[in-house]
């Protein structure tokens, strides 16, 4: 297969995969729920979007939830959840991006689900591989999100690490697919 299909092929792919995670969560019943409330969000980058400039659109992230812990975990407690971000910039050791949009749901282990907005952030990673400047473990950036909630007046947060620069087999640690782990708080009004 050359290498243009070859690509085109994978980029339909990723699209399918993320098209069947919205339908499957579009099925779910949509519960109140009140009061504060955080869970920890374990995942991978499963596309990295489309470039056009200096903007980037439709980055899908999914993953399972687990209890707090502000780590990278398996250790699910049997939610899952899906993300699609926007952002402006380069990404990289060194840089910084602005979040400036993309939405999120969140399939809790009983059913209900919450969706919203991304409403802006940033990511900044620290200036070199060997560097745990932003506290998340050496060359892994950190990252905070504004987020609205569907149904409310209130939102929340997502902050945490991503790890999408060990792209070396021959350094450790080698990551592939992109990590991402972090707390997710929302006030429910």
């Amino acid at each position: 297969m050359n290498r243009f299909l070859h690509n085109r092929v994978a980029i339909r792919s990723k699209g399918w995969i993320t098209a069947a995670l919205f339908v499957a969560l579009a099925g779910c019943s949509f519960g109140h729920l009140k009061g504060p409330q955080n869970a920890g969000f374990s995942g991978h980058e499963l596309f990295d979007g489309k470039r056009a400039g200096n903007s980037v659109t439709g980055v899908v992230f999914a993953g399972t939830d687990n209890k707090a812990c502000d780590c990278w975990t398996n250790d699910s407690t049997g939610g899952t959840w899906t993300a699609s971000i926007n952002y402006k910039g380069q990404g990289g050791l060194g840089s910084a991006v602005t979040v400036v949009g993309g939405s999120w749901s969140w399939l809790h282990a009983d059913g209900t689900i919450q969706t919203g907005r991304i409403t802006g952030g940033a990511v900044t990673w620290p200036a070199a591989l060997d560097s745990n400047a932003m506290g998340c473990g050496k060359g892994v950036a950190r990252f905070s999100i504004t987020l609205s909630l569907a149904g409310q007046s209130d939102g929340g947060s997502f902050k945490g690490c991503l790890d999408d620069t060990h792209l070396d087999p021959r350094q450790q640690p080698f990551v592939f697919p992109f990590k991402i782990w972090g707390t997710l708080n929302l006030a429910l009004n």
